[in-house]
């Protein structure tokens, strides 16, 4: 989040079934309701941005997105690529 790493994945990876990212479930419900109590009264946009490496299983990214949705940003855009310092293929 942010540049930050908020949670493992590798339990996902590990158990072959989709998960909810707690790490990542809780900065991103903190986030919102931060967002809340310094806009009052306004509708919270959920909007989030995964920058997901294109080598990343598709059951990770289905976990994040979830994990993601659940935690109330149901607006999610998505930048995939190679993240890191080799070369795009």
């Amino acid at each position: 989040m942010d540049g930050v790493p908020s949670g493992n994945t590798r339990t996902i990876e590990e158990a072959n079934r989709l998960q909810r990212v707690d790490e990542l479930f809780n900065v991103l419900k903190n986030k919102r309701e931060l967002w809340k109590q310094i806009n009052p009264g306004k509708e919270f946009p959920g909007v989030a941005i995964l920058q997901v490496d294109k080598r990343v299983p598709a059951l990770v990214v289905k976990s994040v997105f979830q994990t993601s949705a659940f935690a109330g940003f149901p607006n999610i855009s998505f930048m995939v690529g190679r993240i890191g310092g080799g070369k795009s293929e």
